[in-house]
C-alpha cells in the first residue's frame, strides 16, 4: 500500500473501505461489555494481573472494533499512561478500543518500581500476560483481529519492540509504534566490545513485513538516541535499531526523509514508503511523549511540533494482518 508521509504529520489518513473487507470478528461479538462505554474500567487476569479496558462512546458489540494495547514507562500505571497518550481521548481516538497494562514491581521494597519483561531486573512473562488480556479481550468484546496494535512509552515503548520480535506476537498483532523507547539488551556492559551503534538485536518475528513507526527525540538524556550502557545492558543507538527493523523487513536501508516543520531538525525517516518509520522528534525533545500541549512529560516547556498520538493513530489505520 502506497504511504504519503505527510498525512501522518497531519492527522490524515489513508484508511478506507479495503480495511474493512479484511475484518476478521472474534468470538465475543454479540455479548454484552462488562467494561463500562466512554470510561477506564479495571479488571485482572485469572493470575491476577491488572489491565485497562476504555471503550468507544459508540462500541457495538455486533460490530469488529480495532484494538490497542498501550503500556506505560517505568515507574508507571494504567493511569499515567492513558492521561499521557490520551488515546482516551475523542482529539486523537473514537473507534479505536484502549487496553491499558499494568506493569509489575518486583521487588518489594520499592512497590512503586514498576518495569517491563526486557529491562534490567525484571523476570516477569509479561509476553504472556499480554496474550492472556488478548485471549480476555477477544473472548468477550467484538474485536476485529485482524486490526490490534501496540505502543508504549520508554521501557513500555521497548517492551513494544520486544513483542515486534516475538514470533507468535508479531503475528497476532498488526503494527507497533514505540515511543522513546529503552531497547535494552541484556548482559552486555561498557566493558565488552559491542558497541551501541553496531549491536545485533535478538529478533524472532514470525513474518518479514512488520509494521514499526518508532519515535525519538535527540535531547532524550533517559535513552541516549545514540546509545549506552545501563544497569549491565546495552541500549542500542537509534539509528542502528530502525535499521535492523528495516533490514529483517527487506527493505532499502537508506531512508527517504521528510522534515517536520515547526521543529528543530524534526525529521520522518521512511523505509518502504513507509513500512518501517523513524520519526526523529527534534534535536530539543527529551525523553517525552511528544505533543502540542502540555503533557506530564514536556511539563509545557519542552512541546513538540506534532503530535505523536494522532501519527501513532494514522499509521495504524494503514496496516491490518492479512
Amino acid at each position: 500500500m502506497h504511504r504519503n508521509l505527510v498525512a501522518p504529520l497531519l492527522g490524515i489518513s489513508s484508511f478506507g473501505a479495503a480495511h474493512t473487507l479484511r475484518q476478521r470478528s472474534a468470538a465475543g461479538c454479540g455479548q454484552s461489555p462488562t467494561a463500562t462505554l466512554g470510561e477506564l474500567s479495571k479488571f485482572n487476569t485469572t493470575a491476577g494481573r491488572e489491565y485497562g479496558v476504555w471503550l468507544p462512546d459508540d462500541y457495538d458489540q455486533t460490530a469488529a472494533t480495532p484494538l490497542i494495547v498501550s503500556y506505560h514507562g517505568a515507574d508507571g500505571t494504567i493511569d499515567s499512561q492513558a492521561a499521557l497518550d490520551k488515546l482516551t481521548h475523542s482529539e486523537f481516538n473514537t473507534d479505536h478500543i484502549v487496553v491499558y497494562l499494568q506493569g509489575k514491581a518486583d521487588d518489594p521494597d520499592e512497590p512503586n518500581h514498576t518495569t517491563w519483561e526486557g529491562a534490567p531486573g525484571n523476570d516477569e512473562d509479561d509476553v504472556g500476560f499480554t496474550s492472556d488480556v488478548l485471549d480476555a479481550m477477544t473472548a468477550g468484546y467484538c474485536i476485529d483481529t485482524s486490526r490490534i496494535y501496540a505502543t508504549g512509552k520508554s521501557q513500555g515503548g521497548g517492551f513494544v519492540g520486544r513483542l515486534a520480535c516475538d514470533a507468535d506476537m508479531s503475528k497476532r498483532i498488526a503494527a507497533f509504534a514505540p515511543v522513546s523507547g529503552a531497547y535494552y539488551i541484556g548482559s552486555i556492559d561498557e566493558k565488552s566490545e559491542t558497541k551501541p551503534e553496531t549491536v545485533q538485536v535478538p529478533c524472532e518475528a514470525g513474518r518479514a513485513d512488520v509494521p514499526i513507526m518508532a519515535f525519538h527525540g535527540g535531547d532524550d538524556t533517559t535513552i541516549a538516541y545514540y546509545g549506552a550502557f545501563r544497569s549491565g545492558s546495552c541500549l542500542p543507538a537509534i539509528p542502528n535499531w530502525i535499521q535492523q527493523w528495516a533490514a529483517r523487513d527487506d527493505l532499502d536501508e537508506t531512508p527517504a526523509n521528510t522534515s517536520i516543520s515547526g521543529s528543530d531538525n524534526g525529521v520522518v525517516m521512511s523505509f518502504g514508503d513507509g513500512l518501517v518509520t523513524l520519526v526523529y522528534d527534534g534535536d530539543d525533545i527529551g525523553h517525552d511523549w511528544p505533543s502540542t500541549t502540555e503533557n506530564s512529560d514536556n511539563g509545557g516547556t519542552g512541546l513538540a511540533a506534532f503530535n505523536a498520538s494522532t501519527m501513532i493513530m494514522a499509521f495504524f489505520r494503514e496496516h491490518t494482518l492479512s
